[in-house]
């Protein structure tokens, strides 16, 4: 009787555990942790709802968090203390050898700028000590360094101080500024017409290159794919809400920043935001040419990957 014994035992033990289990409380999700560069425009993705998985309706918890000034996010990435990062197109080569995939184009460059030098300075190295005026906030960032980059300065070196566009003229004439970057080209144009400077550097040619774009571990896509599909639903949703009520956006950046709304519409008008829609058409069979003229801003690029929201 002994077997007897042990068999009741046993199924006991499976039943209490079987009933043990059905008492507990469902494990809670993982979070998903989207890494965010210390761009300022990056804030706009704070403002993400938390994520709905279809069909089971469930609830994701969402750890958005923002990089701390001058880091940008990458190495927080790389560390893998982030599911997926918003990165800045010319921290892409960093990432070639850790086996990741690009699967979403944030934002692009709209428009142009320009950068125009005080008289007498006729070339970047002319400048000396002398800082750069920048007409322009923290939004327009990625158009701010290709401007320096074509005139061959180091965004990181160049002595930068904030000038309202207004006042350019007036600071480059005393010398206040070696150089002042506008985002309008035909102020630009203006000034030297009026002051004889000369223009550095323009950006009317960039419109439609990439600044930003969403980046996973390769193994991701198969591990989370469903967490990932309602993290770009979520994007895509965010920038629609805004394109519908522009004005709902910046009151909500403002408050998410301490910086005054109209501060932000003029920066936000170097800068377009991609949805679903706009990234299909870009990434969905890796179109040669546009990809071409989109990734201008970075040497090199990891594979891409569409995944439909």
């Amino acid at each position: 009787m002994i077997w007897l014994k042990v068999v009741m035992a046993a199924v006991m033990s499976g039943a209490l555990s079987s009933a043990v289990g059905f008492m507990l409380p469902p494990r809670s999700p993982q979070p998903f942790v989207l890494q965010l560069s210390d761009w300022p425009g990056d804030r706009l993705f704070t403002l993400i709802e938390p994520l709905e998985l279809a069909p089971s309706k469930r609830l994701v918890p969402l750890d958005i968090r923002m990089a701390a000034p001058g880091q940008g996010g990458v190495d927080a990435f790389k560390a893998g203390r982030a599911d997926a990062a918003l990165v800045g197109v010319e921290r892409l080569p960093e990432l070639l050898a850790d086996e990741v995939r690009l699967i979403w184009v944030s934002d692009e460059v709209v428009g142009g700028g320009a950068l125009v030098a005080a008289p007498g300075v006729m070339r970047a190295a002319d400048l000396g000590s002398r800082p750069v005026g920048v007409g322009f906030g923290g939004a327009g960032e990625p158009l701010l360094r290709a401007l320096l980059g074509r005139a061959g300065l180091d965004a990181a070196r160049a002595g930068l101080t904030p000038l309202a566009p207004e006042a350019a003229g007036a600071a480059l004439k005393s010398g206040a500024v070696g150089a002042a970057a506008l985002l309008s080209p035909a102020r630009a144009e203006s000034l030297r017409d009026a002051l004889g400077t000369t223009l550095l550097a323009s950006t009317r040619d960039l419109s439609g290159v990439a600044t930003h774009v969403l980046v996973v571990k390769e193994g991701m896509i198969a591990d989370r794919r469903e967490q990932l599909v309602a993290v770009l639903h979520a994007l895509s949703r965010t920038v629609r809400t805004c394109r519908v009520t522009p004005e709902r956006c910046l009151d909500l950046l403002a408050a998410a920043s301490a910086r005054p709304a109209a501060e932000w519409r003029g920066e936000l008008e170097t800068i377009r935001f991609l949805d679903a829609a706009d990234n299909r058409a870009l990434l969905e069979g890796g179109n040669a040419a546009p990809l071409a003229k989109r990734f201008a801003a970075a040497p090199s690029r990891p594979a891409m990957d569409w995944i439909d929201p």
